[in-house]
């Protein structure tokens, strides 16, 4: 496992990113002609092949990360096989053709819906999941009939690339269906024009790119760009479970995942036990060696972005427990607890990324509600209480595109659920039934059955007999 960032993957030349996406273009023709059961059963057999090739991907995967095995196995490619078991066995049901309403004087002709396949996907990846992400987006897009050309953060190539390598090394899917074009932004910028839809998923300034760049070529963007996952804890709150996931869902990934619990709102009189729970959770954390729970952040700048938002809760009277550098070249820091955290605090209003758990003190479930809704982020939310009937009317309340009851975020991984944010938190849903059809396009079929030669009343020429008829038919009577 490296002990410090490996240095980024750059650009490749601008005519190796063109022949990448014609590769991807001229795969797409021939794929698109693929039945969906035809698609499953290739897709099946390339899941076996990257499954059995995971201790190789998890090494990479450590490498560019700094992961444990344990962390990078279960957060990479537990939730990638869960996804895979979800949409093969539910694959025909979502995309194959489905009859359509008709009145009952249709009954001579024939409605459908098909789902056409877009053509090209451009995936764009960030570097805190490099395997779970590139590859979900992408069987799910190339299940869909498409072809990718997938986009990863600079930071984490060469994951990327091995999953192309291993997915091409199968021979099962046509030459180029899955195309890795590395780079920094203007790489990005390529695989939006070159592509008929884009998966992003990032930060906002750069979606607000990405968004204005696809929407200047007419083409739809589904857009994730990260949250500030509210944990609202009540007073009757299984506290045990409540600290264990606080802690897990602030720490885990070293606090690099989007869903990630980043602000954590306690009614008053739990608010102590609470807290004494989750600081000896905190304390038990490892932070070295090859089992550590806490690994290194992935992106260099991330370090400093996480000690000033401490640096600022300190300066405005919050007490900061842990949070310390372990190892600045190695980018490796002590998770952090956040007591006394407050709304002016930027620790409870912009994103952190980072292991930290900042918690504040509520008179009641109603005004965590009020700060939870507060602020642009509207990803992830969670609400904690032994009454289920009151955690889910409360969860109703909240402003995110996904909740939890006494679960903290684990959405990602059950391919049923539709997953994405609401307000800057993004546009569109990946996965369920919406997600995979967002990656098609709907053909709406009208057949005429009998008789094979007849014209329809409603022709020419008009006649007012036929008129009237038509009027009773159609209800304007």
């Amino acid at each position: 496992m490296s002990e410090g960032p490996l240095a980024p993957v750059w650009d490749v030349p601008p005519e190796e990113s063109a022949a990448r996406a014609s590769a991807a273009r001229r795969a797409a023709h021939v794929w698109r002609r693929a039945s969906v059961s035809q698609r499953v059963a290739a897709l099946r057999g390339v899941w076996e092949a990257v499954r059995a090739k995971r201790e190789e991907g998890l090494a990479v995967v450590r490498e560019e990360t700094g992961k444990s095995r344990d962390e990078a196995e279960i957060l990479e490619f537990g939730p990638a096989s869960l996804l895979v078991r979800y949409f093969l066995a539910n694959a025909s049901r979502i995309l194959d053709e489905r009859p359509a309403w008709t009145p009952w004087f249709f009954l001579n002709k024939r409605a459908a819906v098909r789902r056409l396949p877009r053509g090209v996907i451009g995936v764009i990846t960030p570097w805190n999941l490099p395997f779970l992400i590139p590859f979900g987006d992408s069987f799910c897009a190339m299940l869909a009939g498409n072809a990718v050309l997938l986009k990863p953060s600079e930071w984490t190539t060469r994951t990327a690339l091995w999953l192309e390598k291993t997915v091409a090394a199968t021979g099962l899917l046509p030459e180029g269906l899955l195309s890795v074009v590395p780079g920094r932004g203007g790489a990005g910028e390529g695989v939006v024009d070159a592509s008929d839809l884009v998966l992003f998923t990032g930060s906002l300034a750069t979606g607000r790119r990405v968004a204005q760049r696809a929407a200047s070529q007419l083409k739809p963007a589904i857009l994730e760009l990260g949250g500030k996952h509210p944990m609202i804890v009540l007073a009757d709150a299984p506290l045990e479970r409540a600290a264990a996931a606080a802690v897990w869902g602030a720490c885990a990934n070293a606090g690099q995942l989007c869903v990630g619990v980043e602000r954590v709102y306690v009614e008053s009189s739990v608010h102590d036990a609470f807290v004494a729970k989750v600081r000896a959770r905190l304390a038990a954390l490892r932070t070295d060696g090859p089992n550590a729970d806490i690994g290194r952040f992935i992106f260099p700048p991330q370090l400093d972005r996480v000690q000033k938002q401490l640096d600022d809760a300190r300066s405005k009277g919050a007490e900061v427990i842990g949070g310390e550098v372990l190892d600045r070249a190695g980018l490796r820091m002590a998770p952090a607890l956040v007591l006394g955290a407050r709304m002016e605090m930027s620790v409870m209003t912009e994103e952190t990324f980072g292991p930290v758990v900042p918690v504040m003190r509520v008179g009641r479930a109603e005004e965590a509600v009020a700060l939870a809704n507060s602020g642009p982020h509207g990803l992830g939310a969670s609400v904690w209480s032994a009454d289920l009937e009151k955690a889910e009317r409360l969860s109703t309340l909240l402003e995110a595109g996904i909740v939890g009851i006494n679960e903290p975020a684990t959405h990602y991984a059950l391919g049923s659920l539709p997953f994405g944010g609401v307000k800057s938190s993004g546009l569109g849903r990946r996965h369920g039934d919406e997600g995979l059809l967002a990656l098609t396009q709907a053909q709406a079929v009208l057949e005429h059955e009998w008789p094979a030669d007849a014209p329809d009343p409603w022709w020419f020429p008009y006649e007012a007999r036929k008129t009237a008829l038509l009027r009773r038919l159609l209800g304007l009577r």
